[in-house]
């Protein structure tokens, strides 16, 4: 599921280490491919059956994000297109699921539809 694979990113993040070794469903390989084009994983490749992931870092070895994971089984917290607006007019970033897949805030407010929030993200 995405918030294990949320969980253990968030762990190397405050562990402030650069390498994540995992193996990864297919939900979570394009979920991946978000993070890698927002640029906040740096590369992949696949080795043994698991993925080798590395995460992104600014200046000295401190990792160049922050986020907070909202994806909770128990508690999702949905977006309607009226709030994502005004989100993206104070220049925030969000990752939600909707029913097209995983986007980005400002891709959701072009196709002109709302989603569950997965992700909070800050530098």
């Amino acid at each position: 599921m995405i918030f294990n694979f949320l969980n253990k990113i968030k762990t190397h993040n405050l562990a402030k280490k650069k390498i994540l070794i995992t193996k990864i469903n297919k939900n979570e390989i394009i979920f991946m491919k978000k993070l890698i084009k927002i640029n906040l994983i740096k590369f992949v490749f696949k080795k043994n059956n698991k993925y080798v992931i590395i995460l992104n870092t600014f200046k000295k070895n401190n990792l160049i994000f922050n986020f907070k994971n909202f994806l909770k089984p128990s508690n999702m917290k949905i977006m309607k297109l009226k709030n994502l607006i005004r989100i993206n007019k104070k220049n925030k970033f969000f990752i939600l699921s909707s029913n097209k897949g995983i986007l980005t805030n400002y891709e959701l407010e072009k196709r002109g539809d709302g989603g569950i929030i997965i992700m909070y993200l800050w530098s």
